[in-house]
């Protein structure tokens, strides 16, 4: 009730009505009284099957040697989009299309913060960042490992600083733990990350695995670390673009 409104009148019994309503015990319009709890049917065994075929429809068709399908920078296919075809390309003739870092083979300077957290994979993660940048015509100049995730910030910060880096990306995996703990840091953290690459107007790539991811689950996710250089080193070059 807020001040100056008047105080609606509400009998003990609406009242008691409202709370059992409130907890699901009740059916509406009758007495409050406690209704039987039922237990929940189990789940047929034809949508279990269902379910192991959509998981295995997931799998992946195809594996790469440093990365994973998912976006045009991750493979070596030909890929061609609607708008760049004889047939659409006449809709698009009065308006600029075009994608971020196409047209420009600029040489980009990289940072990377990296966690010190499982660091046989890390490793992997950074050996797959250095290739992906070689592979585009990036380099990395800088390499910061840092305790954790949650210390990465600062260091980011001093990289985004420094007028020889066009790029930072952040490396790492915050395992699946049994509290939340690491969902409110890689929270906190991308929102960090995203603020600064709009202060500094460079970019910040997300090469973390996670949160919540389990060790089989991050063992498949090591491009993680080349797919955030490779996003890096186009979104430089646009934002370079006079």
């Amino acid at each position: 009730t807020t001040r100056g409104s008047p105080r609606s009148r509400t009998s003990k019994r609406d009242m008691s009505a409202s709370a059992a309503i409130h907890t699901g015990r009740i059916t509406l319009g009758a007495p409050a009284r406690v209704a039987q709890t039922r237990r929940p049917a189990k789940p047929a065994r034809n949508s279990r099957i269902v379910a192991r075929a959509a998981d295995e429809r997931a799998k992946l068709p195809k594996e790469y040697t440093f990365h994973s399908p998912g976006s045009v920078q991750e493979t070596d296919d030909a890929v061609v989009f609607a708008h760049q075809t004889p047939e659409e390309a006449g809709k698009w003739k009065d308006s600029s299309v075009f994608h971020v870092g196409d047209g420009s083979s600029d040489p980009i300077r990289l940072g990377v913060v990296i966690g010190e957290f499982h660091n046989r994979l890390m490793d992997r993660m950074l050996e797959d960042a250095r290739v992906s940048a070689a592979a585009m015509g990036g380099t990395i100049d800088q390499v910061v490992w840092v305790p954790g995730t949650y210390e990465a910030p600062l260091v980011v910060e001093r990289m985004l600083e420094d007028d020889a880096l066009d790029a930072v990306c952040v490396v790492g995996y915050i395992e699946k733990g049994s509290t939340l703990h690491g969902q409110e840091m890689g929270a906190t953290c991308s929102l960090i990350f995203k603020q600064l690459e709009l202060e500094y107007g460079k970019p910040v790539g997300m090469g973390i695995i996670g949160p919540g991811a389990t060790a089989e689950q991050a063992e498949g996710r090591v491009a993680y670390a080349g797919n955030a250089i490779r996003a890096s080193i186009r979104m430089a070059r646009y934002m370079a673009k006079k």
